[in-house]
């Protein structure tokens, strides 16, 4: 074999070699492109139990949910980039939304607040129900 034959193929192995690395990368670009995006769609979860939370680094490990009937309070603050939760016995649950898009924040305050005041008005009522019976 001549010299210009192994130049040749070195040349193509590694051109092969590096189409391969670039389509490899790409797809894990891709990947991590949908998992974000995927986090921004289940980051909370509103259920009838509570609320779920997801984080992004290891979700199986850190998923925490926090259920309605721990929960005294709720609130978005003002410029919608935190949640902050308040538990029975004093304790709080401050949670980011910056992973929520911006069109989707009026929803999850309205959700929240709404479902805060039905627990309210359950309360309420089985506070006076309960009350005259004593």
């Amino acid at each position: 074999m001549s010299n210009t034959t192994l130049k040749g193929q070195a040349i193509n192995e590694i051109s092969i070699r590096l189409i391969i690395t670039l389509v490899l990368f790409c797809l894990s670009l891709i990947c991590f492109w949908v998992a974000v995006n995927c986090i921004r769609h289940a980051f909370i979860i509103l259920t009838p139990l509570g609320i779920e939370l997801f984080s992004f680094w290891f979700p199986s490990k850190n998923l925490q949910v926090i259920y309605w009937t721990e929960i005294d309070n709720a609130i978005v603050t003002e410029d919608m980039k935190t949640l902050e939760i308040q538990c029975q016995g004093g304790s709080k649950v401050f949670v980011a939304l910056v992973p929520i898009t911006a069109d989707r924040l009026p929803y999850l305050k309205r959700a929240i607040e709404g479902r805060i005041e039905q627990s309210k008005e359950s309360k309420n009522k089985k506070g006076s129900s309960e009350g005259p019976q004593q």
